[in-house]
């Protein structure tokens, strides 16, 4: 990063929709010395309350940060972050069924039927469970706005802005009001991925005692504090009670704390990890440097009866205001909200003026970055990654090269590397050549020699590096740097299939699987053979058993 002198001040831009209670903490946070105001045509940070256009994605360096990373909508619209989640549980579900840990982790998102398309399936569940409750949302609203009951599911409205949730209908209360908890999530880095939640958040109770009978009190079954501050008829209508308060009076009342906020770690770790692949993606298409992005989120959990968090909501751009009065948990309201962006300020370094000394590119970078990062994190506790990576690893698409390689390092050993199978992806073996049909996309994919190769050796069951391995030995490449663009090439290769849903991982969150048998490339006598691919023609050399017998009768 650049040295900062006050001659040679950096520019601070508050955009988007603007309310002083949304920007004084930034602009309090930054060193007067070293920032001033500029706009959104000269700034080196941007500080936007809902969504900036693409140009100021486009314009990020390393030392030019935007508060938003493209894609956010992956977790922001509602019907969005339930696709995101179910998306994973259901390569967890054909991974290990629905018996095994991984789906079951991840079953803390209501059921979510979006309309239209899902318009049958919801009547069919409401007719299979008549006992069911259901709650109608806009997919892409805030503020609690639009949000009821639903009394008559065949009465639901169709139009495209809806959603209908299953509505938990036996939450854990405080003094008899159903809460949520508001947590702050904040995601600083797409690739490799790493994940904070913020040490202090607040429980957010309704105003009026909860009453499943009474379907029309939105003040008994809504948390909002927007909804919640219209309601006259009580004294306290907006409460927020700091986890500092919150936490012994679950020990208070015969809980065990610790482990339901280790499940909302885990929860808030894996809502992450699933959105990793549709915010890379989006990054690439707008451009701009990713390290200049990162994304400060608040997430509502309800808490059920048996102290299972659920996942209602993930908030662009988070109130930063103070809701409840000085008495009712404002003043700590404010001390919080004021803390946790001091404490992201200091972490990004955005104050940080003297010369960095940072490792030459590669894995040691990483690892330095990220260390840099978490001793100046202040109340922001990292939970991705931490020691023990093969928790999560399973449940990206894929990881990427940058994940494995931040993975090994915070866990001072080397991790377990994925292994694939075929998911939603048909092989279509041509007497010239191998074709993949992507079953969710209706797309044929004719990859080429190299990627052909790569795919039969990851069905064979290898692992990227091992595969990486192979094809260095089969180019001739040894020197380090050449090996390490081969194992950057595998892995990218590999993960974009099964961000596609061409591959899924295989083996589970349970204990390291035996690695499968690598051929040795030196021991091995290779094929040649030639591929047509479209109308040129290519010769591929065939080292390996699992490629001559994928491909035998095709020849």
């Amino acid at each position: 990063m650049r040295e900062a002198t006050p001659t040679t001040k950096r520019r601070y831009w508050l955009g988007g929709n603007r309310h002083d209670a949304q920007d004084r903490f930034f602009r309090e946070a930054l060193d007067p010395e070293l920032w001033e105001p500029g706009d959104e045509d000269a700034w080196d940070a941007c500080w936007f309350t809902g969504m900036p256009k693409p140009r100021a994605f486009e314009a990020l360096t390393a030392e030019k940060w935007v508060n938003h990373i493209p894609g956010n909508n992956a977790l922001t619209v509602k019907s969005r972050l339930a696709a995101t989640l179910a998306a994973v549980r259901e390569r967890m579900l054909a991974d290990e069924g629905a018996d095994g840990e991984g789906a079951e982790r991840m079953g803390f998102c209501p059921d979510t039927f979006a309309m239209p398309e899902a318009y049958h399936a919801f009547q069919a569940a409401a007719l299979a469970e008549p006992e069911a409750r259901w709650i109608l949302k806009p997919k892409n609203a805030s503020k609690g706005r639009h949000i009821r009951l639903v009394e008559d599911p065949a009465a639901v409205p169709t139009g495209r802005r809806w959603m209908v949730q299953r509505y938990l209908h036996e939450p854990h209360t405080i003094r008899g009001h159903k809460y949520v908890l508001r947590l702050y999530v904040l995601i600083t880095s797409v690739e490799p991925l790493r994940v904070y939640l913020y040490h202090e958040g607040f429980a957010k109770l309704a105003s009026e005692p909860y009453d499943l009978d009474d379907r029309t009190n939105i003040f008994s079954h809504l948390t909002n504090p927007d909804i919640n501050e219209t309601n006259t008829s009580v004294a306290a209508p907006v409460v927020f009670i700091p986890f500092a308060e919150y936490r012994p009076w679950l020990r208070e009342q015969g809980h065990d704390d610790g482990a339901l906020f280790d499940r909302i770690h885990d929860l808030v770790t894996l809502t992450a990890i699933a959105a990793r692949e549709p915010l890379r993606a989006r990054l690439a298409e707008v451009g701009g440097d990713s390290r200049g992005c990162y994304e400060l989120l608040g997430i509502d959990c309800l808490i059920d009866a048996r102290l299972k968090p659920w996942i209602m909501e993930c908030n662009l751009s988070p109130s930063l205001d103070v809701c409840a009065a000085p008495e009712d948990g404002g003043e700590v309201e404010y001390g919080i909200k004021r803390q946790l962006v001091h404490d992201m300020v200091a972490m990004l370094r955005f104050n940080h003026t003297g010369p960095d000394h940072p490792a030459p590119d590669g894995p040691a970078r990483l690892a330095a970055e990220a260390e840099a990062e978490r001793a100046h994190a202040g109340g922001w506790q990292r939970l991705y990654p931490h020691a023990e990576p093969e928790r999560h690893l399973p449940f990206f698409a894929a990881p990427r090269l940058a994940d494995i390689v931040l993975a090994d390092a915070v866990a001072g050993r080397r991790v377990r590397r994925p292994r694939f199978c075929r998911y939603r992806a048909a092989e279509i073996v041509e007497p010239d050549q191998l074709a993949l049909y992507a079953e969710d996309e209706g797309v044929l994919y004719h990859p080429n020699p190299t990627a052909t190769w790569l795919w039969l050796h990851a069905g064979a069951g290898l692992d990227p590096d091992e595969i990486a391995e192979q094809l260095a030995v089969q180019r001739g490449v040894s020197e380090a740097a050449a090996v390490q663009a081969v194992r950057a090439e595998v892995w990218d290769q590999l993960a974009g299939w099964a961000a596609a849903g061409l591959l899924r991982q295989t083996g589970g969150t349970g204990a390291a699987a035996p690695a499968a048998a690598a051929p040795s490339a030196a021991t091995v006598e290779p094929e040649t053979r030639t591929l047509r691919v479209g109308a040129a023609r290519a010769t591929l050399r065939l080292p390996s058993a699992p490629v001559r017998r994928q491909l035998a009768d095709a020849w």
